[in-house]
């Protein structure tokens, strides 16, 4: 498959990078909480309960997300569930931990040149919408990765094979000035918590002209957590690969014919009780 559908599988090992480097460089035990994924479990769960209000629900999810008062539509439709679906709307807790960095990759004297961004302490963050019930076009708000983490050598290095593989990619362009937004992520379930996935929405584009869409640096005590890339219209189905430590996949997205999901991970041995999945994300966006 590879580069003819500009779909790339990579192990960090190709990369004389061993995993073990990159876990002692970044920290995903002192990520916050996504504390936005309550909020976006209940506006999905009231969307799908309450469809016939789907559009007054949309335009509410901004304010509702940004922990202001409960606009007064969203509470009346909260006090017309069930007993049990108000148990359920109440039950959703934080799953993810996460942190997100910046970078401007620069080609200057022949060579590619990675430099930080600062970004401010909540950082703003929105992705293309897919549909118009897509919440992802929401602005959610991120705290930035450590420092630790944003200037780790290894980092950086692995930004420089990724913007390599793009150019691999797009050998017809000319590119000088490309922007990295990179996403760490921690997904963890315990025995107290369904199923959870890092693409709640389903099949989808992030919108930005390349990703990697998870590179895992960790796993402990799941299954599941299967990558999923289908195209011709979403309906087929071209690669399909539970990624183990190390290994990523890098590929096209806006604008492509290209789509993609993870499926839900649970606990491997529900006696532990808990387990998760680190995993790094990369956004590429041409600059110039």
């Amino acid at each position: 498959m590879g580069i003819k559908y500009k779909i790339i599988q990579f192990n960090t090992n190709e990369f004389g990078i061993n995993i073990k480097s990159i876990k002692d460089e970044l920290s995903f035990s002192t990520l916050a909480w996504d504390t936005n994924d309550i909020k976006l479990s209940q506006l999905r769960f009231l969307i799908n309960k309450c469809f016939a209000h789907r559009k007054m629900i949309m335009q509410e999810a901004q304010r509702y997300l940004d922990e202001s008062p409960v606009p007064d539509n969203i509470q009346t439709l909260i006090s017309t569930l069930s007993i049990p679906d108000k148990k359920i709307f109440y039950a959703f807790k934080s799953f993810r931990k996460r942190g997100i960095s910046q970078f401007c990759v620069e080609y200057i004297d022949n060579q590619w040149e990675v430099n930080h961004i600062d970004l401010p302490p909540l950082t703003h963050f929105t992705q293309h919408a897919d549909h118009k019930l897509d919440l992802r076009q929401l602005i959610r708000r991120f705290p930035p990765m450590d420092r630790a983490a944003i200037h780790s050598p290894t980092l950086k290095i692995l930004i420089k094979k990724f913007i390599e593989m793009l150019c691999e990619c797009e050998p017809k362009r000319d590119l000088k000035k490309i922007e990295v937004t990179c996403h760490q992520v921690s997904l963890i379930i315990d025995n107290t918590t369904h199923p959870v996935s890092n693409s709640p929405e389903g099949l989808h584009q992030d919108g930005s002209n390349y990703i990697v869409s998870a590179l895992v640096i960790d796993k402990y005590n799941i299954e599941g957590g299967i990558s999923k890339l289908y195209c011709t219209e979403k309906d087929r189905l071209i690669k399909s690969h539970t990624l183990e430590c190390g290994e990523g996949l890098f590929h096209i997205d806006k604008n492509s014919t290209i789509w993609h999901q993870v499926t839900p991970i649970k606990l491997k041995e529900p006696s532990i009780k808990m387990g998760y999945r680190n995993i790094l994300g990369f956004d590429f966006n041409y600059i110039s």
